[in-house]
C-alpha cells in the first residue's frame, strides 16, 4: 500500500517483505515477542463494532475548510469557513493546526482495517493541501518559527500532526510518510531543543520521537532526539524508587497524566537503545498508578489544573479526572507492555477495563467524546466540542480497536480480547470470533485457515476466573477447522470508595459485574442505597432493558424499584452515581 516508496533516502530502515503489518526488527536492541495486525481485521458486532461505525460518521463529519483554517491564513491564502472551537475554545484557537493531526489520526487508522472512499478522499485532499505548505527544511506547522518555539507547539501540536502523517502512511498514503520525515528532519536540528522539554508539558513531545524511529521512514537521529532533548534521569529514579512525586509533583511547567505519554516513549527508548532502567522504570510507574492513581473501572485519577495527592481519588465534577486521554494513553503503554511480555495477561486486562468503561462510555454516539469521565451526578458536557485533545485521541483509539483483539507470532496467535470479528493475520490464519462480551459471556473461536499447525492462547478474563486473576488457555497443534468454545461465568464486585471524597461514617461501594463497571441512576448526589456490599450477588439480578429505544445492559436491586443500576458505557444524559452511600 505504498509504504515501500518512501524508503529510497540513505538511513531509512526497509521493512522486509516477511515483516509486512510489523515494526522492522533492525532497529532495535530489543525486539517485541508478539506482533500486532495493521490491517485483516473487521469488526462484525457487538459494542467494538458500535464504537467503530459510530467512530467512521464522527470522521466523515469534519470539515476541511475548517481544518485547515489556519495554514491557509499562515500561507496568506483565503481561508473560507472559521476554525474549529472559535471565540473561548482553547485548542485550534492556541494550538493552531491540531485538528487536522486529529482527523488523520482518526481517520488513518481507521483506513488500516477497511476503505472506505469518501474518508480515503478526505485523508488525500489535506495531504496534498499540506504538503504545499511544508517548507524545504520539513517545518509544517502553521504558526512562524518564532511562535513554535512556545506554548505547546513544539511537543503537542507537533506530535499531533506528526501521528497523523504515520497513521495516514501506514494507511498506505506514501505522501504522509514523507511529510512526517520532514517534520523530523527539522526537529531534530530546531534550536528548540535545548529548552523544548521545560516549556507547557513538554515532557510529551519525545512520542512524537519515538514514533518517527518505528515507523519505515524512522532515522537513528530521531532517538537521538528523543534523548537529548527529553531525557530526565532523575525522574527515572523517582520512579524506581516508588517516590509518588513523580506522578503528581513532576516540575515541568505543571504536573499531568500526559506523564503516561512519556512512560510510552521510555517503553520505545528501551527498545531502541537495550537500556534496562527506562523498563524497571515502566514498571513501577504502572505499579504507582494501579496503586494510587487508578479509578474503578480503569480511568486515571491523576489529571491537571487541580489539587491532588495519592489516593484522592475525586469523584465530584468538580474536580478534574479520568481524562479520555489519559486512558488513551494507559492503553497503548499496557500494550506495549504485554507485547515486551506475553505471557502476563495482567497488561491486557489493563487495557479491557479501560476500552469498556471509560473509551466507550465517552463516545457519545457519532457526536462526539466526553473530556472528563465522571463517576458522578452527570457525565462531562465537553463532548460539544469535536476538537478537544480528548476527542482526537478517542478517534484514535476507537479506530485501533482492532487491533487490541489478536497478537502473533510466526508460529502462534493470542486471543486477547473477544468481540465479534474475523481476522487474517500475516502468518497465515484466519480466525473468527462469535461472542456477546462484555454483556455476557459466551465466545466461540473458529479456525478458518492455517497454512501450518500453529498455537493458539485464549485468554481467561479476570471476572471470569475463581480467584480474579486471568490467563491464558494453550492449545497445540490447532488446524483449520478446529473449534474452540469458552462460557465465562460473570461474577460480581463491590468496591469501597477510599479517598478525598469520604463521607464520615458512611460508606460507598462500587459495582461491577463481569467486565462491566455499573452505576445506580437517580438524584440527588450521592445517593443513600440498602444492600450488603459483601454479598452483591444476593441482591443484584441481571437484566436486559430497553431504554430511549436501545437495549441497555442492567442491574435490578432488591426491594428498590426507585432506583436503576445500569452499565457505566451505557448511562447518557441520566444523573447517575458509581459510588452510592450504602446503609446495611
Amino acid at each position: 500500500g505504498g509504504k515501500d516508496a518512501v524508503m529510497e533516502s540513505q538511513g531509512i530502515f526497509q521493512i522486509h517483505p516477511k515483516q509486512k503489518g510489523r515494526t522492522a526488527m533492525t532497529k532495535y536492541a530489543v525486539d517485541y515477542k508478539l506482533s500486532v495486525p495493521m490491517g485483516g481485521v473487521r469488526l462484525t458486532g457487538g459494542r467494538f463494532g458500535r464504537a467503530f461505525e459510530n467512530n467512521l460518521s464522527f470522521l466523515k463529519g469534519f470539515d476541511p475548510d475548517r481544518m485547515l483554517y489556519w495554514f491557509r491564513t499562515h500561507a496568506g491564502r483565503p481561508a473560507p469557513g472559521v476554525p474549529y472551537a472559535a471565540g473561548d475554545g482553547h485548542f485550534e484557537n492556541n494550538l493552531h493546526g491540531q485538528t487536522v493531526g486529529e482527523f488523520l489520526m482518526g481517520a488513518g487508522t481507521s483506513l488500516w482495517w477497511r476503505e472506505d472512499a469518501e474518508l480515503r478522499a478526505q485523508v488525500r485532499a489535506l495531504i496534498s493541501e499540506l504538503a504545499e505548505y511544508q517548507q524545504p527544511d520539513g517545518y509544517l506547522l502553521p504558526v512562524d518559527r518564532e511562535t513554535f518555539k512556545t506554548k505547546e507547539y513544539p511537543n503537542y501540536t507537533r506530535a499531533w500532526l506528526e501521528f497523523g502523517l504515520l497513521d495516514a502512511g501506514y494507511a498506505g498514503e506514501a505522501e504522509a510518510f514523507r511529510l512526517a520525515r520532514g517534520m523530523g528532519d527539522h526537529f531534530n536540528r530546531s534550536d528548540v531543543l535545548p529548552y523544548v522539554n521545560v516549556l507547557n508539558l513538554g515532557f510529551q513531545g519525545i512520542l512524537a520521537c519515538t514514533r518517527l524511529y518505528d515507523a519505515p521512514v524512522g532515522r537513528r537521529e530521531d532517538v537521538d532526539t528523543a534523548v537529548s532533548a527529553y531525557e530526565e534521569d532523575w525522574w527515572l529514579d523517582w520512579l524506581l524508587a516508588d517516590d509518588q512525586r513523580a506522578i503528581y509533583q513532576h516540575p515541568g511547567n505543571h504536573p499531568h497524566s500526559t506523564l503516561l505519554t512519556t512512560l510510552e516513549g521510555y517503553c520505545d527508548l528501551y527498545r531502541a537503545t537495550g537500556r534496562e532502567k527506562y523498563l524497571q522504570a515502566v514498571r513501577h510507574a504502572l505499579k504507582m498508578y494501579e496503586d494510587k492513581w487508578q479509578h474503578v473501572g480503569g480511568g486515571i485519577a491523576m489529571c491537571e489544573m487541580d489539587d491532588y495527592f495519592p489516593g484522592c481519588n475525586w469523584l465530584s465534577p468538580k474536580h478534574n479526572y479520568n481524562e479520555l486521554c489519559s486512558t488513551n494513553f494507559w492503553v497503548l503503554l499496557n500494550q506495549r507492555m504485554h507485547r515486551l511480555e506475553p505471557d502476563n495477561t495482567h497488561y491486557v486486562d489493563e487495557m479491557e477495563n479501560s476500552l469498556y468503561n471509560v473509551l466507550l462510555a465517552a463516545q457519545v454516539e457519532d457526536r462526539g467524546f466526553h473530556y472528563l469521565n465522571f463517576l458522578q451526578r452527570t457525565k462531562d458536557l465537553r463532548w460539544l466540542d469535536r476538537c478537544t485533545c480528548c476527542a482526537g485521541l478517542g478517534t484514535r483509539l476507537t479506530a485501533l480497536l482492532p487491533q487490541f483483539l489478536f497478537t502473533y507470532t510466526d508460529t502462534s496467535v493470542h486471543c486477547d480480547i473477544y468481540a465479534p470479528s474475523e481476522a487474517e493475520l500475516p502468518n497465515g490464519v484466519r480466525l473468527r470470533v462469535e461472542t456477546n462480551l462484555p454483556d455476557e459471556g459466551r465466545m466461540k473461536v473458529t479456525v478458518l485457515a492455517a497454512q501450518a499447525p500453529f498455537t493458539l492462547r485464549l485468554r481467561l478474563p479476570p471476572r471470569a476466573a475463581e480467584n480474579g486473576e486471568s490467563r491464558y488457555e494453550t492449545h497445540e497443534a490447532v488446524r483449520a477447522g478446529d473449534v474452540f468454545e469458552m462460557d465465562f461465568p460473570f461474577r460480581f464486585r463491590a468496591t469501597k470508595y477510599t479517598g478525598g471524597e469520604e463521607i464520615p461514617g458512611r460508606e460507598r461501594w462500587a459495582i461491577e459485574y463481569g467486565p462491566l463497571l455499573y452505576g445506580a441512576l437517580g438524584a440527588p448526589n450521592p445517593i443513600t442505597l440498602r444492600f450488603n456490599p459483601a454479598e452483591p450477588e444476593a441482591w443484584f439480578t441481571p437484566v436486559r432493558l430497553r431504554r430511549e429505544g436501545r437495549e441497555v445492559a442492567a442491574l435490578k436491586l432488591k426491594g428498590d424499584d426507585c432506583h436503576e443500576y445500569r452499565a457505566y458505557a451505557d448511562i447518557d444524559t441520566e444523573p447517575f452515581d458509581v459510588y452510592p452511600i450504602v446503609e446495611k
